[in-house]
Parts: structure tokens; sequence; C-alpha cells
């Protein structure tokens, strides 16, 4: 295999996108090659070389990666993980737009672990989705998101199981959150330093 194409399996392994270090752990678990003394700038390398956010990209190579949060913050994701928004069908509009969201749904370790917890029941509205294979469906949420610029860590203090609407609902800061509310288990506190955060920087902004 092709360093791109490890590249683009440790992505996926982290959910469609991952920050240089996080890449480059992954890279040492599922690479079972030698490495060079410089294989961390062959995998910068070759993921600038395949974005056309950089200028390092031409366009005889696949757009395969996009800068999560700009060009110097070391955060890369997989184009193919970015969700599509279908257009409205229930209003009337004279011409129908395109948009594109990075809503990432980012499902590691610690984030299952949460979900589990929870029997992926949502901790808002107790919502749990059964899917065809008999498994069920939950997400886990950063209250305070990843990534610039919130900055939030990746803790368990920091994430709630949620249902899509209400994890879409945060997101966009459509509904702020009062901790007395969520559906609670005793293998998990949630902190109201995070859900400050949200309510004041996220909710309604």
């Amino acid at each position: 295999m092709r360093w791109v194409d490890y590249i683009k399996a440790a992505l996926e392994n982290l959910g469609g996108w991952a920050t240089y270090d996080d890449l480059y752990a992954e890279l040492k678990r599922i690479r079972h090659e030698d490495f060079t003394q410089s294989w961390k700038a062959t995998v910068r390398n070759a993921v600038e070389s395949h974005s056309s956010d950089s200028e390092n990209w031409s366009p005889n190579r696949p757009d395969l990666f996009y800068s999560v949060n700009g060009l110097g913050s070391g955060v890369w994701g997989l184009r193919e993980f970015i969700s599509k928004t279908p257009p409205a069908v229930d209003i009337e509009t004279p011409e129908r737009i395109r948009q594109e969201t990075y809503r990432i749904l980012r499902d590691t370790e610690l984030a299952r672990s949460i979900k589990e917890i929870h029997e992926y029941k949502c901790q808002i509205c107790s919502l749990s989705i059964p899917l065809p294979n008999g498994k069920l469906y939950a997400e886990a949420h950063h209250i305070q998101p990843l990534g610039i610029p919130h900055n939030g860590p990746d803790i368990a203090e920091n994430i709630i199981c949620l249902c899509p609407n209400h994890h879409a609902m945060l997101d966009y800061g459509v509904i702020e959150l009062d901790l007395d509310k969520l559906v609670k288990k005793e293998r998990h506190a949630i902190s109201q330093t995070y859900i400050s955060y949200h309510n004041k920087n996220i909710y309604g902004k």
C-alpha cells in the first residue's frame, strides 16, 4: 500500500479527521512496515499533495483531504466524510443551492464507551435508534467542541450521548443545556464547566 492509502485508512479509523499526532499514532498501529527517520515528513507531504487546500496540490492528483481548521492547525480530514445537506423539498425556491457542512462524527474508543454507558440512548430525549442489523445508533457530542476556536478537551466530562437531532441542535447552537435535565449515569460525570461554555459561547450564536 502507498502512504496515501495508509493515511486514508487511518483517518477512517479515527472517524474522518485527526491531528497529525493522532494520525501518526494510528499509522504506527496499522502499518506493519519499517519506518524511516523522516516518515512523518513523508506523511505530511502525502496529505498536502492530495489536498486542494494546500499549495503543494496539483490537479493531476486526487483531492482526498481537507484542512479542518485552516492551514497551519495540523488537523486534516477526509473529504468523503463531509456530510452533504440535501435541498429542502417542503419550500418553494427559484433555485436549489448545494450546501456542505463539516459535522464530522468522530467515533473514538472514549466516545464509544460513553455511548455504551448510556445504552445508546440520547441523554436529552432518551431516544434510541435501532438499526436493521440489530445494533443501536447514537452520537457522541463534545459539549465544548474540539479544535479551533473552542479547543475543548477530549475527556469523558466533556462528552454526552445524543440522538442525531439533538446533536445537530447543539452543534448549531439551537438549544442550551441544563445539567440537571440530562439523563445521567453514575459511571459518567459531566462537568458544569463545559455546559456553561456551550450556553455562553455556542447557544444562540
